[in-house]
């Protein structure tokens, strides 16, 4: 799973030219990257969707300060009970 993470991470942190955010939830680890105010180029939206396609669920919410996109990774081997 941690490579998967590191590798979403790091797509969204160079398209989003933000810092991710991570946090360990029970399913798994959840990333969030705050998007930028202007537009993203051409590139960078194939890069952030590119990214959130290898994710197990995403979403994109609008707050009073900005938008971000959340990204979930799930950790199979705890969803299943025999360690697939």
């Amino acid at each position: 799973m941690r490579p998967k993470v590191e590798s979403i991470a790091a797509r969204l942190a160079v398209a989003a030219r933000s810092e991710v955010r991570r946090e360990e939830v029970p399913a798994g680890v959840r990333l969030e990257v705050d998007l930028p105010r202007e537009q993203l180029s051409e590139t960078a939206r194939k890069t952030v969707l590119a990214a959130i396609a290898d994710a197990d669920a995403y979403g994109h919410e609008r707050t009073g300060e900005g938008d971000y996109l959340w990204a979930l990774v799930i950790n199979k081997a705890e969803q299943s009970p025999d360690g697939r």
